[in-house]
């Protein structure tokens, strides 16, 4: 997308992270200069069934910024995600946790954090459990150096956090099992949905 570079700066409303503090597990990007702006690390083309995002990673990489672009190539949707957790599975059984056919937590109805909230699947909502998305994420990064694809097995979550607008409605919940190269690991990060006109993009 001609939108997005790495080395890109993107403006940021502190207002937003302050507002979403006490009703969600966010944390705010780390801003790279006095003047709010966050400098793009790395970017990342997520290909699913059947769409298209972009993910530009902000704060050494453990958030990023995800956009969807509209069948004209207009930004018509961004999220902003930070990371609230990882987990490095020891061995099948306890893959088997996220990812078993029927029980696994990847993909199951609700999904509980450790704090004990609820989050319920935003991705095909419904009583059963459904095998996650199967995500093919490419990288760049600065100076062009190589970065491998991952591959995410993913399913998206949502909760309502009770806040009045300005501040964020919804707290979402994305949880992966990544591989990239010989590593494989479960992330969770929580995001909040982010005005479109504020990314400043031009």
């Amino acid at each position: 997308a001609d939108w997005f570079r790495v080395g890109m700066t993107l403006p940021v409303d502190p207002s937003l992270f302050i507002l979403a503090e006490p009703f969600t597990k966010l944390q705010a990007p780390r801003a790279a200069t006095g003047s709010g702006l966050v400098s793009v690390e790395r970017l990342g083309e997520v290909k699913g069934p059947g769409t298209t995002w972009y993910r530009l990673y902000v704060s050494g990489g453990d958030a990023f910024f995800q956009v969807h672009l509209d069948a004209h190539g207009q930004p018509d949707e961004c999220r902003y995600f930070s990371r609230l957790d990882e987990v490095v599975p020891a061995d099948a059984d306890e893959w088997g946790v996220w990812l078993d056919r029927d029980e696994g937590l990847i993909g199951w109805p609700e999904f509980q954090t450790q704090d004990g909230l609820l989050y319920g699947r935003l991705w095909s909502p419904g009583q059963a459990r459904l095998e996650p998305y199967a995500l093919r994420e490419t990288l760049d990064a600065a100076g062009g150096a190589e970065i491998e694809p991952s591959r995410q097995q993913a399913m998206l979550y949502a909760r309502a956090t009770d806040a009045q607008p300005p501040a964020p409605t919804t707290e979402y919940l994305l949880v992966a099992a990544n591989e990239q190269g010989d590593s494989a690991w479960v992330s969770l990060h929580v995001g909040i949905d982010i005005p479109v006109a504020g990314l400043n993009l031009s």
